[in-house]
């Protein structure tokens, strides 16, 4: 039972964790500012460097993707001390049990407690659960994000194909070390998190087909 109370506050913690809405209050404390009202009117990482500029705008992704990996970390401290030290297994599936705690911070970011449950769109926060997780995955990730949206402008489109950069290298990642079978699970929350960031992008793609996208121009909001 003290297992399940321990279980029960962490994801409560995750998702606390993931309600705090970077964004909104770098905005507010660096340049005096309500992100909510600027460029595409979300607290995400993205309309954060389109509205804030280049520095905040990366302060509020690394802050963003360390919602996703921090429980992550915690619970992977927590599971080895417990056990190191009382010899008693508290996490004993056969899959990678870290990643749902990461999960619920990211349904904690787009969902937030703390403004109103109107969110970022997922990918910062999933960036920190395949860094954590999948280290090799989560930096081609962010690579690739970086790379298209030098080319195109295009924060929705840098996301898109950093999503489906994390599948591919993590795929050929387990593959490669021959534990595909033993990392399934982590594959299919990818998959998961890869379509629930599709999904949060809809109007995006909706925009780009009729040519009226906002682009990235990195300029930085005046106080």
């Amino acid at each position: 039972m003290g297992f399940i109370a321990i279980q029960i506050g962490l994801i409560l913690f995750a998702y606390l964790i993931g309600s705090i809405p970077n964004g909104l209050w770098i905005g507010k404390v660096f340049l005096k500012i309500d992100l909510r009202e600027h460029g595409s009117k979300n607290i995400g990482a993205s309309n954060a460097l389109r509205v804030m500029g280049l520095k905040l705008g990366i302060l509020t992704f690394a802050l963003d993707a360390l919602k996703g990996a921090l429980p992550i970390i915690i619970v992977r401290i927590l599971k080895t001390t417990i056990e190191l030290t009382t010899n008693i297994v508290i996490f004993d599936q056969p899959y990678d049990y870290e990643i749902i705690f990461g999960v619920v911070a990211v349904i904690g970011h787009t969902f937030p407690l703390f403004n109103h449950f109107k969110g970022g769109k997922a990918v910062a926060s999933s960036a920190g659960i395949v860094l954590s997780l999948t280290p090799i995955a989560g930096i081609l990730c962010i690579l690739t994000y970086i790379i298209v949206v030098i080319l195109t402008k295009y924060a929705s489109l840098g996301s898109t194909f950093a999503a489906l950069t994390v599948f591919v290298a993590a795929l050929i990642e387990f593959w490669l070390r021959d534990i595909l079978l033993e990392q399934l699970f982590v594959l299919i929350v990818y998959t998961l998190m890869i379509l629930f960031i599709f999904y949060r992008h809809r109007e995006n793609y909706k925009r780009l087909l009729k040519g009226t996208e906002n682009k990235m121009s990195f300029t930085k909001k005046k106080a």
